[in-house]
């Protein structure tokens, strides 16, 4: 628990300051990424054609993370009896990629873009949706310099399983990741 309470300098608790990925700190310059791991906001939800709303997902992540700020310097995991990301991992937060309303092409755009920046900087990229079509500008990102880059796994949480090559002639939305 070092590093937390008054001889810290701040509590820094969970419900007070700026919400970024766990209270961690944040980048604004996409050039000085010094981090094991680059947290990304992928606001975008023009993909999907009937429940929109995903846009504030990145937000929503952020704000249910900071609760990892609350005293444990990390994630306990009490199954394991372990401490999982903690100080020894680098972990910064980016804020979000720009999305430019209506604009889908140029918003997958700006996210592949930032992952490439997180992938530059030799830091492993967690961008955080959005609708399913974020990952298509993210395994682009990583598609670049596939042997620099090495494999990728992609974590996709849903309700449901969404994979069309093609729906109504859309190949880049929601349902085919």
């Amino acid at each position: 628990m070092s590093g937390h309470g008054y001889e810290a300098g701040r509590l820094n608790l969970p419900f007070v300051g700026i919400s970024t990925f766990g209270k961690k700190p944040y980048v604004e310059n996409w050039d000085e990424i010094d981090a094991d791991v680059a947290i990304l906001g992928a606001p975008f939800d023009f993909g999907c054609q009937f429940r929109s709303g995903a846009r504030f997902g990145p937000r929503s992540v952020r704000e249910a993370s900071t609760l990892f700020s609350f005293g444990h310097a990390g994630a306990y995991d009490h199954e394991d009896d372990a401490t999982y990301l903690g100080s020894d991992v680098r972990i910064v937060d980016l804020g979000d990629a720009d999305i430019i309303h209506t604009k889908t092409e140029e918003s997958h755009a700006n996210i592949e873009y930032g992952v490439k920046k997180i992938l530059d900087a030799g830091a492993i990229p967690v961008t955080i949706g959005g609708d399913h079509s974020v990952n298509i500008p993210c395994i682009r990102a990583f598609a670049k310099d596939c042997e620099k880059n090495g494999p990728i796994h992609v974590v996709q949480i849903d309700a449901h399983l969404d994979f069309v090559d093609e729906r109504h002639g859309v190949t880049e939305g929601h349902g085919n990741p």
